[in-house]
């Protein structure tokens, strides 16, 4: 059973490096779809880390460092009983008496199917593609830190991004989306 001090002082550490450590595990990850598995692996390393010692006093520097283990780790030994989908359909269920009445179903689903057709044409660029748009967007990170991150020119970002966006809409506004 964890204690409430260990919880809490997780849940700090969390909130604290999140950021870095999915920017990490991101930057480094050679496959899309195992982000969430490496980022979960470091958070549960802590958790463990944390149960077995009290006077844990160690930061972000200290997290990061699991974080390295935990992508070579993963990719070394190979730990996948299953790929499990960074869009994965589970937990999509809504119960409909849940939904409040001012909300537009129509137009909720016509955004999720696009944010979906979205991923799926990203999945299917080159991982660096991705990786673009997933610092950008998710993590909100601006241009000139993804190219640090990356070790990339801004010029180079700004290229893959504005060029990919130009191309999604384009197939988006065309309807061409039998190759995604």
């Amino acid at each position: 059973m964890i204690n409430q001090e260990t919880l809490d002082t997780f849940d700090k550490l969390y909130n604290e490096s999140y950021p870095n450590v999915l920017k990490y595990v991101i930057c480094n990850c050679s496959n899309v779809e195992d982000i969430k598995d490496i980022v979960q692996n470091v958070y549960l390393e802590l958790l463990k880390i944390l149960q077995k010692d009290k006077s844990f006093n160690k930061g972000n520097t200290y997290i990061l460092g699991i974080t390295k283990n935990k992508v070579n780790e993963y990719y070394r030994f190979n730990y996948k009983a299953k790929i499990v989908s960074l869009f994965s359909k589970k937990g999509d269920f809504i119960l409909l008496d849940s939904i409040p009445d001012d909300v537009n179903l129509q137009e909720e689903l016509i955004k999720k199917e696009d944010l979906k057709f979205v991923w799926n044409f990203l999945k299917k660029k080159k991982i660096i593609i991705f990786k673009v748009f997933y610092l950008y967007y998710y993590t909100d990170m601006n241009i000139k830190n993804i190219g640090l991150e990356l070790n990339m020119s801004e010029s180079n970002v700004k290229h893959y991004l504005y060029r990919t966006l130009k191309e999604l809409n384009s197939i988006m506004k065309n309807g061409e989306d039998e190759n995604v």
